[in-house]
């Protein structure tokens, strides 16, 4: 057995696998980022010595964490998403409470895992995960491993700029203009509220507190503001897409997270932009994939994390 948890914005996600990733057992909380680090460390902690005594069979842990994880130290890097964080020995912390052997990466990074061992990349040598939800975040498999760059933080894909000429607000500087701002969660609900204010009947202003699936089911059901949105969304994307493929060599991209449940004008637009837009070489053979995982990716690679320690 093996036990992953996976560290969103929103809630802690954990649970117990078997090694081809049958889940067991699972379970969250919530994340409670405004506590910060040392509330969340000392629930984690709290979290392994709990499963460990439901289970003693376990073998590992593995964790998924929001933000650039070092695989050399241990540690986790300026979390852009929770407040309060800056570097801290997450692997040194959490070991201490316990005796099975813990390993830690980025969140995207095991999501990756996850499809290249048992889902919608085990049949790719080389393929780019994306994740789509409140943030963009990226995994890059090489070989059916994780790439992870000189410190760990390969694969941030959402910081990739692609509106150069926005000017920065209330973010933080190196986060203007880039994919993330445009097409996470929040950026995604601000453009629809944006293409809502040329269209008086749309039925997006119908909603009192705008979200995601508010938007894509409304541009299934024909909405002209909201299936723009989607068609932009796509369309940005497609080039942010473009971009980074040129770099990797790549033509495989499984897409999970939240958003990508999205309506498939979403889907139509990325795939018709990269076609336009990347080297033909690319292009011809560019492909996107779903993800098998969906949203229990993130917990079933962090399970598959800590297993690749134990060697089985």
């Amino acid at each position: 057995m093996f036990a992953g948890i996976d560290i969103g914005g929103t809630s802690i996600k954990y649970g117990v696998t078997t090694k081809d990733g049958t889940i067991l057992f699972q379970d969250s909380i919530p994340t409670e980022p405004e506590k910060g680090p040392e509330h969340m460390v000392s629930r984690l902690q709290k979290l392994i010595h709990d499963i460990s005594d439901a289970f003693p069979e376990l073998l590992s842990f593995g964790v998924g964490f929001p933000s650039v994880v070092n695989p050399t130290d241990g540690c986790i890097y300026y979390p852009p998403n929770l407040p309060g964080w800056g570097i801290v020995p997450l692997v040194q912390l959490l070991q201490s409470a316990t005796t099975l052997p813990v390993s830690i990466d980025n969140d995207a990074n095991v999501a990756a895992l996850a499809e290249a061992k048992l889902g919608a990349g085990k049949n790719a040598s080389h393929f780019l995960y994306v994740t789509l939800g409140t943030g963009v975040g990226g995994g890059i498999i090489v070989n059916h491993s994780i790439f992870h760059g000189e410190r760990g933080g390969a694969g941030e894909i959402g910081h990739i700029i692609i509106r150069a000429d926005d000017i920065p607000g209330d973010e933080l500087p190196y986060r203007t203009g880039t994919l993330e701002h445009h097409i996470g969660r929040y950026g995604l609900i601000r453009m629809a509220k944006d293409y809502a204010k040329n269209h008086p009947d749309s039925r997006l202003h119908s909603y009192s507190d705008l979200d995601v699936e508010d938007i894509s089911h409304s541009a299934d059901e024909g909405d002209e503001a909201a299936i723009a949105c989607m068609k932009q969304a796509g369309t940005l994307l497609g080039l942010g897409l473009a971009t980074i493929l040129a770099v990797l060599d790549m033509r495989v991209i499984v897409i999970g997270g939240g958003i990508s449940q999205s309506s498939s004008l979403f889907y139509d637009a990325t795939l018709s932009t990269l076609k336009a837009r990347a080297l033909p070489t690319i292009a011809q053979l560019a492909e996107i994939r779903k993800a098998h995982f969906s949203n229990n990716a993130g917990l079933v690679g962090a399970a598959m994390l800590g297993r690749l320690r134990t060697g089985i």
